[in-house]
């Protein structure tokens, strides 16, 4: 194919899913190809899900995954699917920002042949991402199993087979790969631990630097999650600039800084640019519930707050994978005179991201493991509690006999452990974002009740009657905890004026209108609308 096109698949005018299709000079490629959320949370939740013997089936009917041909693997083809959306000619490599699932949560789904194009942080972050997570099709962005058709009661099952797990190959944009990355990009941990002669092995994909013939440069970016970037793409009808996530007021900001530079230096003709925090009402001089809270305005915070609650248990809820937040509550526990302990499961990412840069902290003399009791162990957190933190770890009686040694990296899905600490009182750090949807607000006012329980405190929201139910309200009585990963209105029209495209497009948001009153009398803006090929 000749000539530049867009074509959203997904995330058009919803916040994630984003799966872009930029197709230019007989090439294709992909910008993420992550899970929508948004359009899941529909029809999905806990205990309804679609079913993992259906393959694609139910992804496709309910609409959560495009109905597109030529993409998909054919091992997760349902002889009852019958896709009737447009063609994809062809698709060279996906282009990914950064580890989040709504920029690489289906990646999995697609044909083994497309290869990834990233970062060597984001590549250590899927894999580690699914190697400490439940398998279900397409959530395998590293490697997966191959479903056989099998037929139970009249119906038509896919089976994974007993063979062994296939690699996708990756390419890293940025550095070749350490020798410890790619001894971790062949490792398992259930096939180290099997015990079972004929286990299924790991056939690991290819882990090389570099994307020849692409004319793709993938550019350093700050957001909430390590290894996150930007990326411009040489076409024949000018540079394409992709921002993926973005901020300006993180740890990092240098970084999005020299990619506003380096963008604006090529003199992009197209620029895609997330909106997530583009308000409804649009309106950029409306005080938003939280303010544009800086990460060293986080660590003023929760400084004052330890500082104020020696000897009493102290909880930290950061959200998953957000090691920058991470290291800002290791840095305020050490000077409390605290020791920070994470699950396993954290732990095993912090291990994977330590394989690309050294710096990352692991656990250690100050960062413990929590030791939990537990019925079954999966198997990454068998490794990790067995053979590689043995002298790392900490069990509930020690938190419980002496909490204020220690601050819990836990989150609302850990409050079970409590039982078991039996603390007296206690401080709950809210680090995270405010809850989008009724189902999250529940979520908090059942937390809420699993503090007021035990006699915790809560910093950073608090659960308030209103309307006949109660609901959480988040609140800087404490000061700001929560610092977002993305760029807030002001910035962002600061980095497109600055980066100055010919044309605009804005993708990840709820309110693309906002981006056409602000710059459609200065460039060309064009509103994305799923599945419709925009012809550049």
């Amino acid at each position: 194919m000749s000539g530049l096109t867009l074509t959203p698949l997904d995330g058009a005018d919803t916040i994630g899913g984003s799966k872009l299709l930029l197709e230019y000079d007989g090439l294709g490629v992909l910008l993420d190809f992550g899970m929508n959320f948004a359009r899941a949370n529909r029809y999905f939740e806990e205990y309804l899900r679609p079913r993992t013997t259906t393959g694609l089936l139910d992804h496709v009917i309910m609409g959560t995954m495009p109905d597109v041909k030529g993409l998909y693997r054919e091992d997760l083809m349902h002889p009852d699917l019958e896709l009737k959306g447009q063609k994809v000619d062809r698709v060279d490599a996906v282009l990914l920002s950064h580890g989040h699932l709504d920029h690489s949560g289906d990646i999995g789904f697609l044909r083994r042949d497309i290869p990834v194009a990233t970062s060597a942080m984001t590549a250590a972050i899927v894999k580690a991402s699914q190697d400490s997570s439940r398998s279900e099709p397409g959530r395998e962005p590293a490697y997966f199993c191959e479903r056989c058709t099998l037929e139970s009661r009249g119906a038509k099952l896919l089976r994974s087979t007993k063979g062994d797990l296939l690699g996708r190959d990756y390419a890293l944009l940025d550095q070749a790969p350490t020798d410890d990355l790619l001894r971790f990009w062949n490792f398992l941990p259930s096939s180290e631990l099997s015990k079972r002669a004929n286990a299924p092995r790991l056939v690991p994909g290819g882990l090389e630097h570099g994307l020849d013939s692409f004319g793709c440069q993938m550019m350093p970016v700050d957001h909430s999650l390590k290894g996150a970037s930007a990326f411009m793409i040489e076409t024949s009808q000018g540079n394409v600039v992709y921002t993926g996530d973005v901020r300006m007021h993180g740890l990092r900001n240098a970084m999005t800084r020299d990619f506003v530079a380096k963008a604006r230096s090529a003199k992009p003709y197209l620029l895609v640019v997330e909106g997530t925090r583009i308000r409804k009402e649009g309106d950029i001089d409306k005080e938003p519930t939280r303010p544009n809270a800086t990460e060293e305005e986080v660590r003023e915070s929760a400084d004052t707050i330890l500082s104020g609650v020696a000897g009493e248990l102290a909880i930290a809820d950061f959200g998953p994978r957000n090691v920058e937040r991470l290291e800002i509550f290791l840095d305020v526990s050490l000077k409390a005179h605290r020791k920070l302990v994470v699950t396993p499961k954290d732990a095993y990412l912090l291990l994977a991201m330590h394989t690309v840069d050294a710096s990352i902290p692991v656990p250690g003399d100050d960062m413990l493991v929590y030791n939990s009791p537990k019925g079954s162990t999966d198997k990454y957190e068998e490794w990790i509690v067995e053979h590689v933190c043995v002298d790392s770890l900490v069990k509930p009686t020690d938190v419980g006999k002496s909490p204020g040694d220690y601050l819990l990296s836990f989150s609302f899905w850990d409050m079970k452990h409590l039982i078991d600490i039996k603390p007296e009182r206690g401080h709950y750090v809210y680090s995270s974002s405010e809850a989008h949807n009724e189902e999250q607000a529940i979520d908090f006012v059942r937390l809420g009740e699993w503090l007021k329980r035990f006699n915790i405190e809560p910093h950073g929201f608090r659960i308030v009657g209103k309307n006949n139910k109660r609901e959480p309200v988040f609140e800087l009585e404490d000061g700001p905890l929560h610092a977002s990963g993305h760029a807030s209105p002001a910035d962002l029209q600061n980095i497109v004026r600055e980066i100055d495209p010919d044309v605009l497009i804005p993708v990840h948001t709820e309110n693309p209108d906002w981006f056409e009153t602000t710059f459609g009398g200065e460039r060309k803006v064009i509103l994305p609308k799923r599945y419709k090929a925009i012809a550049l």
